[in-house]
């Protein structure tokens, strides 16, 4: 070894390189891993995507003025141009054509859109692209829209039991097409050659049935054959199966029927938010056996409130107390969650029909004659035996305590909140459980003296005084069942000073006069009596209500 070469021994120990350094020959940071993972992947594309993403970030802020979106979206289409279709595919570019065609004038969007147009399909099965279908869905023009419509012609059910593209369909078929297309997309469930062959004029099955009679029967069993794949948690969330279910059921016989609602007894927790959905439902249990009608409440376990508040689900329980002959099942699964909730239940416009309709089924008074002709179709099923008025009554004893309970306490909010004061005729006359303690806490709420100007007094409130004139007119009825009225419990339990302050406010007078006109006679006398030192400060005062109440008490 040559004496002038140094000796590794003589060198000490050899540095270690960090495995944090950069690009100065040591191990890559893991940013800059990630950043030579995505330059191989986007080869050319790299630096395009880099700079695109940065004026992405810019035109989707808030605060970005309206000229400087303006030049943003000339720029980033002048880099993106060409290459729509494959930045589309990507989780991080698709949303930067997403922003372009939003933001974009109607000349970039046609320019987008002639570069995808080929690849609708496919870009409605992409977890990513599909985000681009929608928005072009959304901001297309009128033609561009018909035409990724028409591109989903003769794939519409392999498409609606893809997870991915079925939403593309469903706002599709929800949000952007006509009856026309709507009914076009349909179609494809009546059989092959509606696939192939698209009846312009044959909007809905029942039109088609209508022209054609000797199809209906092989249109069903093809619909049937169609829908089956279809009948899965995922599947059945779009509201296009829920169509095509309720015009199979429309049309089916019972022997059909009865067939497929075997298979969705379990699943129509899924579908009763759509008009189709819930009438698809109602139709299982009008037509289901009591094996099945048990199935499907079970299924309604936890989620009563939900389907109660929702615009059609609600249409679901009614067809419930109508048909269900095991009352017992129903107030153990429907009825006690009703009862658990009924304060968010009775604040919400269909919740109170849910509501009402346990009270005092299909009365005009709180059902349109639309919404009961609805429920109609259900009458007269093979398989509820029980008589339905026998039926509506055990519901109604099983509920009644409860909702007593629940009026008898904050009665004056209840007075005063209109939407929910209406349900107190309804209670005091349907229910049969004893409505004392309703009369009761009414008493309470009155017994103050009312005070000139005091506007939330309940006898002079508007919704107050209109709930208790009803209550009060009720009167002359429950005198004839041998029951006492709110005329005799506001006697008995409001002091005189308070009922002669009454005559103070318009609303009080008028309500003075309504008992006059309702109570037995020695109640009648015993409240002329408590009114007649009022004689005179009445005929002072300028109100309507005073000269008539005056009127009353001068009568013999």
């Amino acid at each position: 070894m040559d004496d002038d070469e140094p000796n590794e021994e003589d060198q000490g120990p050899k540095e270690k390189k960090s495995k944090t350094e950069g690009e100065d020959g040591a191990n890559p940071t893991k940013k800059e891993r990630k950043k030579e993972r995505k330059m191989k992947k986007l080869n050319t594309n790299f630096e395009l995507v880099e700079k695109a993403k940065k004026m992405w970030e810019m035109l989707r802020r808030d605060d970005c003025t309206d000229d400087t979106r303006k030049t943003l979206c000339r720029n980033l289409f002048d880099s993106v141009q060409g290459k729509i279709k494959q930045l589309a595919f990507a989780h991080d570019t698709s949303r930067v054509i997403e922003c372009l065609m939003k933001y974009g004038n109607e000349q970039q969007r046609t320019a987008i859109f002639n570069e995808i147009k080929d690849e609708i399909i496919a870009m409605s099965k992409s977890k990513y692209a599909k985000f681009v279908m929608i928005k072009m869905l959304m901001y297309g023009t009128k033609e561009q829209k018909k035409k990724i419509i028409e591109a989903f012609y003769g794939n519409v059910r392999s498409l609606l039991r893809h997870t991915i593209a079925a939403q593309v369909i469903e706002h599709a078929y929800n949000e952007v097409a006509n009856a026309t297309e709507r009914a076009l997309l349909a179609q494809e469930f009546y059989g092959p050659s509606y696939v192939l062959f698209k009846d312009q004029g044959a909007k809905t099955l029942s039109q088609l049935v209508k022209e054609t009679p000797a199809v209906k029967e092989q249109v069903l069993d093809h619909i049937r054959e169609a829908l089956t794949p279809c009948l899965e948690k995922s599947s059945l969330a779009h509201s296009m199966v829920h169509h095509i279910l309720f015009e199979y059921f429309e049309h089916a016989s019972n022997e059909k029927k009865e067939t497929l609602i075997e298979t969705l007894q379990e699943q129509l927790i899924h579908i009763l938010h759509t008009h189709d959905g819930s009438r698809v439902a109602m139709q299982c249990i009008w037509y289901g056996s009591a094996k099945v009608r048990k199935a499907i409440v079970k299924t309604f376990k936890t989620l009563v409130m939900k389907i109660a508040k929702e615009e059609h689900g609600h249409f679901v329980l009614l067809a419930a107390f109508d048909a269900v002959d095991d009352t017992k099942l129903m107030n153990k699964i429907i009825l006690s969650e009703l009862k658990e909730n009924l304060t968010a239940i009775i604040q919400d416009p269909n919740g109170r029909k849910v509501v009402l309709h346990l009270l005092s089924p299909r009365d005009p008074r709180y059902f349109h004659p639309k919404y009961v002709d609805v429920l109609k179709q259900g009458d007269g099923n093979s398989n509820s035996k029980k008589d339905a008025a026998v039926r509506a009554k055990e519901l109604l004893d099983y509920f009644s305590v409860g909702v007593v309970e629940y009026f008898s306490d904050g009665m004056k909010e209840h007075l005063v909140n209109g939407s929910v004061g209406i349900f107190l005729p309804a209670v005091i006359e349907k229910s049969t459980a004893d409505v004392t303690p309703i009369y009761a806490a009414i008493c309470d709420a009155c017994n103050e003296a009312y005070v000139e100007g005091a506007e939330n007094h309940v006898v002079e409130n508007a919704a107050s005084h209109f709930v208790m004139k009803k209550l009060v007119q009720m009167d002359k009825q429950r005198a004839e069942q041998g029951l006492p009225g709110l005329t005799d419990e506001l006697m008995q339990r409001i002091p005189e000073k308070v009922l002669q302050s009454w005559t103070l406010c318009n609303r009080g007078a008028f309500l003075l006069v309504n008992m006059l006109e309702c109570s037995q006679a020695p109640v009648v006398s015993k409240l002329k009596k408590s009114l007649s030192s009022m004689r005179s400060e009445l005929a002072d005062l300028g109100f309507k209500g005073a000269s008539v109440l005056l009127e009353k008490l001068n009568a013999k």
